[in-house]
């Protein structure tokens, strides 16, 4: 959250009241933001106006009162300055304001909209509605999101990362471990993959984005998005060396073919 400070100027603006709690250098209560941005760290000195001044330390009688500007950055400040109603104790409280979707401001904080205005927008992957629909498993979206990444643990992802791990996938030992093996090359998963899908398609899809569409032609049954997310839930949780009891207890062998 400290990381964001620099930025928070963009998202939230004070309209002065009696100017009590407006910091004269560091809210955006003027047209230009922070004031402490425009006339830098000497500000302070030849505004005559300490670093933790509020906005009613510059008026006197109701009125600004400000020291004869000595550089372009400081005549800049006095000018925005001057374009605001002087703090009164009969304007009330200074009220702190946050952007809004429309890129007004009001009084209520949205997360969700500060979340959209923050972000970097992407373009909308064709799967999103494969991984992110309403009967959706969190557990198990999530982990499908990451595998369509590629974003996965697996060990060719820790040895570029310089981690001292072996290649070789933890399953079969037979191959490098990466995403495309991990899930459809892998002589154990293929068999579980194999056996969920086979009772969906009669020809399943040999990769994880091949397997999307399929998805979505069929995403009015919840069954038809079971494979990718079951699969991808048991590689991910095996990914980050998470404890769990499914696959010590079973064989390939008892994925043989769909169930009569």
């Amino acid at each position: 959250m400290l990381q964001l400070r620099p930025i928070l100027s963009h998202y939230m603006k004070c309209v002065i009241g009696d100017g009590a709690s407006a910091s004269f250098w560091y809210d955006s209560w003027t047209s230009l933001g922070p004031l402490i941005e425009v006339s830098g760290e000497s500000g302070p000195r030849s505004m005559r106006l300490r670093k933790g001044a509020s906005v009613g330390d510059a008026t006197r009688d109701g009125a600004w009162h400000l020291p004869p500007a000595r550089s372009p950055e400081i005549q800049e400040i006095q000018t925005a300055i001057t374009a605001v109603e002087p703090p009164a104790p009969s304007n009330g409280p200074d009220i702190f304001q946050w952007r809004k979707s429309n890129d007004t401001f009001g009084s209520a904080f949205s997360s969700k909209v500060t979340w959209e205005n923050l972000r970097e927008h992407a373009a909308t992957v064709y799967w999103h509605k494969a991984i992110w629909f309403k009967e959706r498993i969190p557990r198990n979206s999530f982990m499908a999101w990451l595998a369509l990444l590629r974003r996965l643990p697996t060990k060719d992802r820790l040895l570029r990362w310089g981690m001292n791990v072996t290649g070789e996938c933890v399953l079969c030992s037979s191959a490098m471990e990466t995403h495309h093996h991990l899930f459809f090359e892998c002589s154990y998963s293929s068999v579980i993959w194999n056996a969920f899908a086979s009772q969906i398609w009669s020809n399943p899809p040999s990769d994880l984005h091949a397997a999307a569409p399929f998805q979505l032609q069929r995403l009015h049954s919840r069954k038809a998005s079971l494979p990718v997310h079951h699969l991808c839930h048991l590689e991910g949780k095996k990914c980050a060396h998470l404890h769990f009891s499914i696959l010590p207890n079973i064989s390939p062998a008892s994925f043989s073919g769909p169930a009569a």
